[in-house]
């Protein structure tokens, strides 16, 4: 796209989304800045290439320099721009580096990451493959390797012995995510030898974890200490009040849009993000109330989504699951509500206890499966493991005893 044309898109949009006059300032001193690095080839167009060239070129920036609070601006200033030509949006800020893979190998791991996404592997997988790819395409790089068909056997298994200080999830992962790069290595001819059988295969079974959950007493302390009395407090009393209420997920709650909420049948009907089924509600009257408090008073004004719950700081648009398990984590402290180590503590233990709560009622599992959108009950079963009162129900009482005969007596 013409660089100058782009300019004033994004300088639009950023206005929409309420970004600051200074910030735009600064954004405006780097992007003339770039007219005039674009501009030395006669050139006026700008690609996402031409972007990372122009940080490197001009301020030292790459993907694996720490930057100073000046270079991440300017960084920003250029992530924006590649942002709306890809995308059309302005993304939030990135808390995290963009994953990649060092030069001499981005092509052949990048290859590779686009074949899993084309056999189908899930978003999630993908992800977790890159991050533990990259981490081994900064090892070979540490090592001085330069051409990736220059691994041996000691190269391999010296990466494989640092995974110790990991998660026995996190290795195996990443065992298997080594195991398929080899064979697509050996099978593509980028490496003359398959290393994939000198991958050790770890055993590892995943095991069902006891669902995290809280008395009521503490969610209802939780509800109480937020103040409405502010936009913030106006929107995460609401969102709180929908995942301890209704148990929706994190990415659920994240997806809520106008459309979703039926008011003249006080029902809320979603597609669930996680399994991708139909899930049908009821609007609570609290939740109701909620949702239209933050709806009057404090939400945003923002043309570029129909979500219902939005950041309150520029760029305004919908928010992040991770930021809902920022909101939730923050009101629990405020609410001086203890965290035991290992315990969840997001929106998601809201989920948990809202099922803790309907197994101490007698609701039957199949009632509960269905509230929570689980697709059989048997996901719902690991509930079981929390309700601590049903399972003492459960407890036999000994055999008795014959003392003389040194038996239980049958």
């Amino acid at each position: 796209m013409d660089l100058d044309e782009l300019i004033v898109k994004v300088n639009a949009e950023l206005k929409n989304v309420h970004y600051s006059d200074l910030c735009l300032k600064r954004f405006a001193t780097v992007w003339n800045r770039l007219r005039d690095y674009v501009g030395q080839d006669g050139q006026n167009l700008y690609t996402a290439k031409i972007g990372m060239d122009f940080l490197e070129a001009e301020y030292g920036i790459t993907v694996y320099t720490k930057l100073t609070q000046r270079n991440r601006r300017c960084a920003r200033a250029v992530n924006v721009l590649t942002d709306y030509l890809l995308h059309g949006i302005i993304f939030s800020r990135r808390m995290q580096p963009r994953l990649t893979f060092h030069r001499q190998f981005q092509k052949v791991f990048q290859g590779y990451i686009d074949k899993k996404k084309a056999d189908g592997s899930s978003e999630d997988t993908v992800r977790s493959y890159e991050i533990y790819l990259s981490r081994f395409s900064a090892y070979l790089n540490s090592r001085g390797i330069a051409v990736i068909d220059s691994l041996d056997e000691s190269v391999v298994l010296g990466y494989i012995n640092t995974l110790v200080k990991h998660s026995p999830s996190v290795i195996h992962t990443t065992l298997c995510a080594l195991r398929t790069f080899f064979h697509y290595l050996f099978q593509n001819g980028f490496a003359s030898r398959n290393f994939a059988y000198i991958v050790p295969h770890d055993g590892y079974r995943k095991r069902t974890k006891v669902p995290s959950a809280y008395p009521k007493e503490d969610v209802v302390k939780l509800l109480k200490s937020i103040d409405r009395g502010n936009p913030k407090g106006k929107r995460d009393y609401a969102i709180i009040l929908i995942a301890a209420r209704l148990g929706l997920r994190a990415q659920d709650i994240c997806n809520l849009s106008f459309n979703n909420l039926k008011w003249e049948t006080n029902t809320v009907e979603i597609v669930q993000e996680k399994t991708d089924s139909s899930l049908v509600l009821p609007l609570l009257e609290d939740v109701g109330m909620a949702i239209i408090d933050y709806l009057k008073y404090a939400r945003p004004q923002c043309n570029s989504t129909n979500a219902i719950f939005l950041r309150l700081v520029p760029p305004i648009g919908k928010l992040e699951a991770p930021t809902l398990h920022s909101i939730v984590t923050q009101h629990m402290n405020n609410a001086g509500i203890k965290i035991q180590d290992g315990k969840k503590h997001g929106p998601h233990a809201l989920r948990h206890s809202l099922a803790s709560a309907l197994l101490e009622e007698n609701t039957p599992l199949p009632v509960i499966a269905e509230i929570l959108g689980h697709r059989s009950t048997a996901t719902t079963s690991t509930y079981l493991q929390i309700d601590i009162n049903q399972l003492r129900t459960c407890t036999l009482d000994p055999l008795p005893f014959d003392w003389e005969k040194g038996e239980e007596v049958f």
